[in-house]
């Protein structure tokens, strides 16, 4: 454990490069004197300034030593749990911290974060009776990246085979289904190459995008070449009917474009990056499928039809056709409906309210989930390594909040730790009945110089200096993450299991005032706060506002866009309240 971080600096594939720090419970602790005795006595020494001299049973007893002057302090202190960050209660887990490059954008840390773990994995191989979990940012973020990658792929390929099944049908033509591929494929390509071209990330949202135009695409390419072969049987040749198809059939299909491009540019007002970048690829999906659909589709089909001899087989299949003329199951069955709903006009108006209305009342059971980790399979290895940790040691989502003025000075330190007590023994808890901010989980600068202090503030700036300048000197590296090289800025570390949105929104309310009170107290410092928990309690509490923004105004263009259309507010009215009802009742 003490050497890990000395190994890992040996190699200048992964040091500096990915790994910038590596922080151990070792780091802070106090070398005891007569540690074998009843009452051990701390020393002014560092355990890791000694460590090189001490057999593993001294190792254990002085770590032990530690973690029982830590428990002390915090009962003292009448904070539940206490003992060491890193090193869980049972002894049987410890906790490395690697603070990743800053500097690194999120494909690079997917890059470099495989190598990393290799040459962690390598150096804890050999010690018998370890088993080595790695888990973190840059690991979720590799095997969210495969995962997304590879439930893309099934998605498209599921998509595709169902899609090319319905054309098929539709057609009984290959040639067709062909041709209608091609405008599908050119426009995801097109899509794709958009958002490699603004530099828009493949995210979870993009999985979508493909099956998304898979869907839009089909249903244009089919409403202009069922118009084509109408045309075709009413007797005109290939040019006639592919401009027909057009003219007649394209005017619908951009209604259907312009509306469905407005209701993916409503993400516009979203205030999540992701979303907007999705609602832009979608809307250059559908203007790129509409383009296609009215320009290339009808070009492939008068090249394919416009010769004699595809002519003439064309009229020896049309008249098969009319031989078995006639009308199909679905002909009848959409027929009989039409009949059934004018011929009842009030139960379906009545009906609809009646299913409206329930939408309504069930809607107020939607809930937020900030529980982002949901998001992907649990059977991932950052995903199981994160499930090992958490038993251990308990949420690894990390709240901080930000200090800042003269963060050396023993006030300011009382002060930190005022604020790491007062978010401890609020007695809220989590909806598994835990503690929603556990002590032992919020550490700070100060913590680092009270316990490198034997449990005490020093009384001055220069004897606060004098230690951290020991400690960094001896490699311990808890205090210079967590305070900023001039002395001015601070984090407070709050580790949290992520749980529902009502937690999220607690533990940031509890920061809030806590550093409020703190501040008052102590006008020398200011306090900022964010983190997983700060970011999700504020992004989620906007969701549905937005939601409903983003919906009414989808709404509010297609009515528009149809009511100018065809003159008459009636027709605008009408064509919205279908999508209307359409998203009531999904809600």
């Amino acid at each position: 454990m003490a050497g890990f971080k000395a190994y890992v600096q040996e190699n200048q594939d992964v040091w500096e490069t990915f790994v910038t720090d590596i922080v151990t419970p070792l780091d802070g602790m106090t070398y005891y004197a007569d540690v074998r005795s009843e009452h051990p006595q701390p020393t002014e020494e560092l355990l890791v300034e000694r460590m090189g001299a001490l057999d593993d049973e001294e190792v254990v007893l002085q770590v032990r030593a530690n973690m029982a002057a830590a428990a002390e302090r915090a009962r003292l202190a009448g904070m539940p749990g206490g003992g060491i960050q890193g090193i869980s209660q049972d002894e049987r887990a410890l906790l490395i911290t690697a603070r990743i490059n800053p500097k690194l954008d999120t494909m690079e840390m997917i890059r470099s974060v495989t190598p990393f773990e290799d040459h962690a994995r390598e150096y804890f191989r050999d010690l018998p009776g370890i088993t080595f979990y790695e888990s973190g940012v840059a690991s979720q973020n590799r095997d969210a990246n495969r995962q997304t990658m590879k439930e893309t792929r099934l998605l498209f390929s599921l998509a595709l085979v169902f899609i090319l099944l319905v054309l098929f049908l539709t057609f009984r033509r290959v040639s067709d289904v062909l041709l209608t591929l091609m405008v599908i494929m050119v426009t995801i390509i097109w899509v794709m190459g958009l958002s490699g071209w603004v530099g828009f990330p493949f995210s979870y949202q993009s999985t979508a995008i493909m099956p998304l135009m898979l869907g839009i695409d089909i249903a244009y390419a089919i409403h202009v070449m069922s118009r084509y072969y109408e045309e075709r049987r009413g007797g005109k040749d290939p040019y006639a009917s592919s401009t027909a198809s057009v003219v007649t059939t394209g005017v619908a299909v951009f209604l259907t474009a312009a509306t469905t491009a407005f209701g993916f540019a409503s993400f516009g007002i979203s205030n999540m990056p992701p979303i907007v970048q999705f609602g832009i690829l979608c809307v250059a999906g559908v203007l790129f499928s509409f383009l296609l659909s009215v320009t290339l589709l009808p070009a492939a089909i008068v090249l394919r039809d416009r010769s004699p001899k595809a002519q003439e087989k064309w009229a020896r299949r049309n008249a098969r056709r009319i031989e078995r003329a006639g009308e199909t199951w679905l002909d009848r069955t959409l027929a009989r409906v039409a009949v059934l709903s004018e011929h009842h006009r009030l139960t379906v108006g009545l009906v609809t309210l009646l299913i409206l209305a329930t939408c309504g009342v069930l809607a107020f059971n939607i809930s937020t989930e900030a529980d982002i980790s949901k998001m992907m399979k649990g059977d991932t290895p950052s995903m199981r390594a994160s499930e090992v940790i958490q038993g251990y040691f308990g949420g690894q989502n990390i709240a901080y909040a930000l200090a800042k003025g003269d963060i050396l000075e023993p006030a300011n330190l009382e002060s930190l730790l005022r604020f790491e007590d007062e978010i401890s023994s609020t007695g809220q808890t989590d909806e598994r009945g835990e503690p929603l901010i556990d002590r032992a989980r919020v550490t700070s600068i100060a913590d680092v110089v009270r316990n490198v202090n034997r449990g005490a503030i020093p009384a001055s700036k220069q004897e606060v200096v004098s230690l951290l300048v020991k400690l960094k000197g001896n490699g311990g590296g808890s205090g210079s993450r967590l305070i900023s090289e001039d002395g001015q800025v601070a984090m407070v570390s709050v580790r949290v299991a992520t749980g529902t949105q009502g937690d999220m929104e607690n533990i940031t309310k509890i920061m809030r005032d806590a550093g409020g009170k703190v501040v008052a107290d102590n006008p020398a410092i200011t306090m900022t706060y964010s983190g997983i928990p700060v970011l999700m309690s504020d992004l989620l509490s906007s969701i549905i506002p937005t939601q409903l923004k983003t919906s009414g105004l989808a709404l509010l263009l297609c009515a528009l866009i149809v009511t100018l259309v065809f003159r008459s507010v009636f027709m605008g009215l009408a064509a919205t309240s279908v999508v209307f009802l359409g998203i009531a009742l999904e809600i």
